[in-house]
């Protein structure tokens, strides 16, 4: 009996940090690799090495802004930055 108990809480355990693992990541939020359990660049960043797990300020696609936002890149750049998108222009 007892060892249905740890059985059952090992188990709830496992569970509930695969479905932090598992859950999908929010607008802007992008995976950079797995190098010391790292953590993903943010809106507004982009991964540069992802054997490293190393972000860095720009975009280099709409993937890497928030929602409200796009990536603007100049003219043969490969990054960008993210811009507010304007929500009464036509």
């Amino acid at each position: 009996m007892r060892s249905r108990v740890l059985l059952a809480v090992v188990s709830l355990f496992a569970l509930a940090s695969s479905a932090c693992v598992m859950a999908p990541l929010e607008q802007g939020y992008t995976d950079c690799g797995s190098f010391l359990d790292a953590e993903p660049c943010h809106p507004g960043q982009y991964c540069a090495d992802s054997t490293l797990s190393h972000c860095e300020l720009g975009c280099t696609s709409d993937e890497n802004c928030a929602r409200n936002q796009s990536c603007v890149k100049e003219s043969g750049r490969q990054v960008g930055v993210c811009l507010n998108k304007c929500p009464s222009c036509t």
